[in-house]
């Protein structure tokens, strides 16, 4: 660890939990997103600048903080769609925790496919769609669609493992 990531630590850990703590009314939430930013901080630090240090702070822990809210809204909506079935209240919460981070993961890769992908593997998966369907709305072969849909599922299943 260099010296110029624990100057920074010590100087402006408090800072950094401060400013946080103010956006999430949470005191163990705001300990752990800014444990995050200083780790990321640490892993990239050969390539940053610390000549501003709180700048640097904040653009790090505002995109570690877009991604907990998402993480969230997408626990939030595994939880709400347990909610309308019954019978899988039975799931343990280490099962919970597996499948938010397994949506989280196709959430992330879907932001990084193009948009006929994207738009073909959620009409396919997700709406049920034949390939025939989804190539006449697109206007591409069968064959594409079938392609693009293998491709992703590929992806899905790199990213799970």
């Amino acid at each position: 660890m260099s010296d110029s990531f624990n100057h920074l630590y010590r100087d402006h850990h408090t800072w950094l939990y401060q400013w946080l703590r103010r956006r999430l009314n949470h005191a163990e939430d705001a300990a752990d997103l800014a444990h995050d930013t200083f780790l990321r901080v640490l892993k990239k630090q050969d390539r940053l600048h610390f000549e501003q240090p709180r700048a640097l702070l904040t653009t790090v822990a505002k995109g570690i903080l877009i991604n907990w809210y998402q993480r969230k809204a997408i626990e939030k909506a595994y939880l709400d769609e347990l909610a309308q079935h019954p019978q899988y209240y039975e799931i343990t919460p280490e099962q919970t925790a597996a499948a938010v981070e397994a949506l989280y993961l196709i959430y992330q890769l879907l932001g990084q496919l193009s948009a006929r992908q994207r738009q073909t593997f959620i009409w396919s998966q997700l709406e049920g769609l034949t390939q025939q369907q989804i190539a006449d709305r697109l206007g591409v072969s069968t064959r594409t669609v079938m392609r693009d849909v293998v491709s992703v599922l590929a992806k899905c299943l790199s990213v799970m493992e």
